[in-house]
């Protein structure tokens, strides 16, 4: 008896399982534990099914960094919309709460990029930026709203990042940070930095 057809629906269920699957994967074993074959004994599938799907391990890794990216906007879009939101606590909630995710948006090297995977960096970059441009339009911030998101996101990117490689060891905590952080926000953002929840209150210890 033949096999019934596989439609596009299909395709893309079943490409979507495989992408959230490996991303589990990620979480618990690392990157590194990353196979096709691995993953097509995790979904419980033929070892030759997944390679329909992605061509090699640089194209399983990318659409796993799409669903990362994807995570990272609803994370951000979770949290209160306050310029200490989108651009403070929830980055660096989101990089301490998924360290390999993180890692393997940023850290590894990108061999290939899909189209997919660019549009889940766009949706991550909008959300994050959107308060900046809020700001700018209210006359809270003045320049180019870009600009000003890129050393924001910056800097917070720095911090996860020394944070999660146990690189604050120069005298000065991942707390006192923040709380400097914070306070830089406050002294140009007068009146709006103080409405946001409080800082430290709103990290996980890591």
């Amino acid at each position: 008896m033949a096999r019934p057809q596989r439609t596009e629906d299909d395709f893309e269920q079943f490409r979507a399982t495989a992408a959230a699957t490996a991303l589990e994967m990620v979480e618990q074993e690392g990157v590194e534990s990353l196979t096709l074959r691995r993953l097509a004994k995790r979904l419980g599938c033929s070892y030759t099914r997944p390679y329909n799907y992605y061509r090699d391990k640089a194209h399983l890794v990318d659409a796993v960094r799409g669903q990362a990216f994807d995570r990272l906007t609803d994370f951000v879009r979770s949290m209160p919309s306050q310029v200490e939101g989108p651009l403070g606590i929830a980055y660096l909630r989101f990089a301490f709460e998924n360290p390999e995710a993180f890692r393997i948006m940023f850290e590894l090297r990108q061999d290939y990029v899909s189209e997919q995977t660019r549009a889940a960096q766009q949706r991550a970059w909008d959300v994050m930026a959107e308060p900046i441009h809020r700001l700018v339009e209210q006359g809270h911030l003045e320049g180019d709203p870009d600009l000003i998101a890129h050393i924001a996101w910056s800097t917070l990117h720095g911090l996860a990042s020394l944070a999660l490689a146990n690189q604050l060891y120069l005298g000065k905590s991942l707390e006192e940070i923040a709380e400097g952080l914070a306070a830089v926000l406050r002294g140009f953002l007068p009146g709006v930095a103080d409405r946001s929840l409080p800082w430290l209150e709103q990290l996980p210890n890591n």
